[in-house]
């Protein structure tokens, strides 16, 4: 069975209007024309942001899609890093906790 006409999802709709901001402020219009000249094709989403990304070079505004001055091993999570010690041992208790299974066990020695 042929798919209804018009019954594709769409990941990303982006605008001529969106294009014109993205490349530091022109019309929706300006942007299509630009667009009808050939110098980005507006169905292919890496030609249009190499076509704003010149722009805003040209501009000297930053980048769209590209880090700025990040390290690689930067990480959102504003965790610690967990350093894993040996069980304790020598205490003279019979209960010992297993790692492994997240369980107290009877000391077998």
């Amino acid at each position: 069975m042929a798919r209804p006409k018009g019954s594709r999802t769409v990941l990303v709709r982006i605008t001529y209007d969106t294009i014109g901001e993205l490349a530091g402020g022109i019309a929706g219009n300006t942007a299509r024309q630009y667009a009808q000249r050939g110098q980005f094709k507006p169905r292919d989403l890496d030609s249009a942001l190499t076509w704003v990304n010149a722009r805003r070079t040209a501009r000297g505004q930053p980048l769209i899609g590209l880090p700025t001055n990040t390290s690689e091993d930067h990480s959102d999570d504003g965790a610690e890093v967990v350093i894993s010690l040996p069980a304790p041992t020598g205490f003279g208790s019979l209960l010992v906790y297993d790692p492994m299974t997240g369980e107290f066990r009877i000391n077998d020695i």
